[in-house]
């Protein structure tokens, strides 16, 4: 697969639309010399002579506002008709030399076009599924770790060939879908079922953790389905779901209150999705960071401002880094004009 990546011409990579300066300017930190070729929506391709070294960075520094990215090896012009599938395929052809029978493959196909073309992703998915599954390929989409990429723009298709953990989503552009059934209290709930996802968090049960700014019970609902005890702090009213529950207590009062009346208590997690001030949720955070045990993680929302949002999140890392270990920020898809930082104490 190291074969992949050296060839590659360039990368597609998506983002939300406010966020698409941002990401630039975090790409071009890590790597100035790649060129812009075409952006579409909430998309963009890139060249770049070293995909390699620019995984590399990526991995150590980090992307912040990056939802998905694909090397592509191959280029192709399109008319958005039922008549690309000929050449889709003859690409897909070509990528083959790259394949190995041993292993398994899943094709994520995405249109990225601002305009309608006369095919959908799912199709274009089953065409290549069952191309190479003709050729005697395994295809498997929930136990493949290489996938098949085709992100498609308004003239221009990207094709590409990698190991699904080096895209940052398991999702074709880093598009989720969790389906809200009766067990959901809100849409805040999938932000940190993402968030578990994303950045590997494992807790053991009986753990216990911390909800800062509870209410409705969104996070709270999600922890204790995961076999967590949650201590849910806010003045509001809970959603009687969470109430009922035996693992779940409401402190009926601010997170300032709770941590000057319960200084002693213990926890493997707290978790932040208050709406407030970057710097005031951070100064939160950071004093309850005592009462974590040695390896215990912290989840924190950070609602971002509409100007200088690159200084306001230096200034939180900054901060954070005080008290805090592994420091990791992303704008998850679930995130509106927000980002999701995951850290850890650090032991003393």
């Amino acid at each position: 697969m190291e074969k992949t990546y050296n060839d590659s011409k360039g990368f597609v990579i998506s983002y939300k639309d406010n966020s698409e300066a941002m990401l630039f300017n975090e790409l071009n930190e890590l790597n100035p010399t790649i060129k812009l070729h075409e952006r579409s929506r909430k998309a963009a391709a890139f060249y770049i002579d070293e995909y390699n070294e620019l995984l590399d960075k990526i991995k150590t520094n980090g992307l912040i506002f990056a939802g998905h990215i694909h090397p592509f090896l191959y280029e192709i012009s399109i008319s958005g008709e039922l008549s690309d599938f000929s050449q889709y395929i003859d690409f897909l052809n070509k990528v083959i030399e790259y394949m190995d029978y041993s292993k398994k493959y899943t094709c994520q196909c995405r249109i990225a076009a601002n305009k309608k073309l006369n095919y959908s992703n799912s199709e274009l998915s089953n065409l290549l599924s069952a191309h190479l599954s003709d050729l005697g390929y395994e295809i498997s989409a929930t136990e493949a770790d290489t996938v098949i990429s085709l992100t498609v723009f308004n003239q221009n298709a990207y094709l590409g060939i990698s190991y699904l953990s080096d895209n940052l989503s398991d999702w074709a552009g880093g598009v989720l879908f969790y389906s809200k059934d009766n067990d959901v209290i809100c849409r805040a709930e999938f932000k940190l079922e993402e968030a578990f996802k994303v950045f590997h968090i494992s807790l053991k049960e009986g753990a216990r953790a911390i909800d800062l700014g509870a209410a409705p019970g969104g996070w709270t609902n999600f922890l204790y389905k995961q076999g967590i005890y949650v201590d849910a702090v806010d003045p509001a009213d809970m959603d009687k779901k969470v109430l009922g529950n035996s693992m779940v207590t409401h402190y009926k009062m601010t997170a300032q209150e709770f941590v000057r009346k319960f200084p002693e208590k213990k926890y493997d997690m707290i978790v932040n999705d208050m709406k407030m001030d970057t710097n005031e949720s951070v100064d939160i955070i950071c004093n309850m960071s005592r009462q974590l045990t040695d390896d215990g993680i912290g989840i924190l929302t950070l609602k971002l401002p509409a100007k200088q949002v690159k200084k306001r999140i230096m200034i939180a890392k900054a901060v954070l880094s005080k008290k805090f270990r592994n420091i990791k920020m992303r704008q998850l898809y679930y995130n509106r004009s927000e980002i999701t930082v995951y850290m850890e104490k650090p032991i003393r």
